[in-house]
């Protein structure tokens, strides 16, 4: 065999080759497109709140409140006050704005895994903490799968439906009420 036609030979069949891989890459990129599961951090927190698995801090804030009061403790009493203050933004920024529901969520992993499974997702995370997302991922919402745990009643699910229509409010740990 002569070296040109081993040569021809072993170009053409690194053409073939790179025809094959590309062919085979497009093919499966179409195939295996990334799916990210996304939530609205405001339902969830608006739902869990609403539910009977809500904790609220304020029994127990209460309890010491009074307790500080019997003794006159001003120091405690002003640091009481703080952090009810504190928890009262927190719950503002997570219902109103784009405050992190982590703490939420983290109660709830393993449910969040298996939608994951179920639904092909490759990662979960509130949709206000998405700030770019190539055109070849898809962005699949699973705030109705989330709330569910929180077993939300018919008027919550209504609730919960609106939160969406309407922007976050800007600075919401800054609501008084």
């Amino acid at each position: 065999m002569s070296l040109s036609r081993y040569l021809s030979g072993a170009i053409i069949l690194v053409v073939l080759v790179s025809l094959c891989i590309l062919g085979c890459s497009s093919n499966s990129s179409a195939q295996t497109k990334q799916r990210i599961g996304i939530f609205d951090s405001r339902s969830v927190a608006i739902v869990y709140a609403n539910s009977k698995f809500f904790k609220s801090p304020y029994p127990e804030i209460k309890k010491r409140m009074e307790a500080a009061k019997e003794k006159n403790d001003t120091k405690e009493i002003a640091k009481i006050e703080y952090e009810a203050k504190l928890h009262q933004a927190i719950l503002h920024d997570q219902g109103f704005g784009k405050g992190s529901v982590n703490t939420i969520t983290d109660l709830y992993k393993d449910k969040i895994a298996a939608i994951a499974k179920a639904e092909n997702l490759s990662a979960i995370v509130s949709k206000w903490e998405v700030v770019y997302s190539n055109p070849d991922i898809e962005l699949v919402d699973i705030t109705d799968k989330i709330a569910a745990f929180f077993e939300p009643s018919d008027k919550m699910k209504e609730t919960i439906k609106e939160v969406p229509q309407h922007e976050p409010v800007k600075d919401a740990f800054f609501i008084d009420d």
